[in-house]
């Protein structure tokens, strides 16, 4: 049987507003937001979920930022990226380079997930299909983020050409995408979010990004950015029935909780 080791690798990070995070609980006031990668390890596999940010991700800059001013009147929502937190040094301080990998998971489909892509040449990419339909062929009638702020182009570019062969489409079911790893798709936060349960020695992880923080799965608060509330609540019942331990994306007390950001 399977069984799987969870690091948490930085990816950078922001400060929000709380009325992002929380729905129709906390409208006013920022909180900052970390953004993680996760290395999924076990004898056989050798898996990433995300990828972090573009090298340039000034037009994801200017989205945010021009957002929060319009929103709210003040400045922020800046991101930073250090050098450290590019996911090919992140590897590296774990003593991996990316052709090690051999699968890459990716939730949601935007830049600060997608934008280290083409770094992984020889690695599975695994999104949902949903989203990708969604991102292909959007319904007229709902917004959508731009289309660069989901893939940079280059990333798309390379997706569509170089890495075709290796683009595995996860569809809404769950759905064992290796032994031990199960994913399906959740919704919620966007029409890419999928969530992905983790066999591990010490229980089942969820990880997933319809989840910013821990108070959102304690205290049962969709997302300020929920695109379906019925969803997030569906979401909230079944790991509540199925996992043993849940992993928000972006919540940077996951350092606290699991020191060394060592998980399961």
């Amino acid at each position: 049987m399977s069984t799987y080791r969870i690091t948490a690798l930085k990816m950078g990070e922001t400060s929000v507003p709380n009325a992002e995070i929380y729905w129709m609980t906390k409208l006013t006031g920022w909180e900052l937001l970390t953004f993680w990668a996760f290395l999924i390890q076990s004898e056989q596999h050798t898996v990433l979920l995300n990828t972090g940010f573009p090298q340039d991700y000034s037009a994801l800059h200017k989205h945010w930022t021009t957002w929060a001013q319009s929103a709210t009147g003040e400045e922020g929502h800046v991101p930073i990226v250090k050098e450290e937190n590019r996911i090919v040094n992140a590897l590296k301080s774990k003593n991996l380079a990316p052709d090690q990998i051999d699968h890459v998971l990716v939730t949601p489909l935007t830049s600060y997930a997608t934008g280290g892509l083409d770094q992984f040449s020889k690695a599975t990419i695994c999104l949902s299909r949903h989203g990708w339909i969604d991102f292909h062929a959007p319904d007229p009638e709902i917004p959508q983020l731009p289309r660069h702020i989901i893939f940079p182009d280059h990333i798309l570019q390379w997706l569509v050409s170089t890495a075709v062969s290796r683009l595995r489409l996860l569809p809404d079911e769950p759905t064992e995408v290796l032994p031990g790893i199960t994913s399906w798709f959740c919704g919620a936060h966007h029409r890419s979010s999928m969530c992905f349960l983790v066999r591990t020695k010490q229980g089942k992880v969820a990880l997933t990004d319809a989840i910013f923080k821990y108070g959102n799965i304690e205290e049962k608060i969709p997302l300020g950015l929920s695109e379906s509330l019925e969803e997030q609540y569906r979401l909230y019942a079944k790991l509540q029935r199925e996992a043993d331990i849940v992993v928000p994306l972006y919540d940077p007390r996951i350092i606290e909780r699991h020191p060394g950001g060592i998980i399961g």
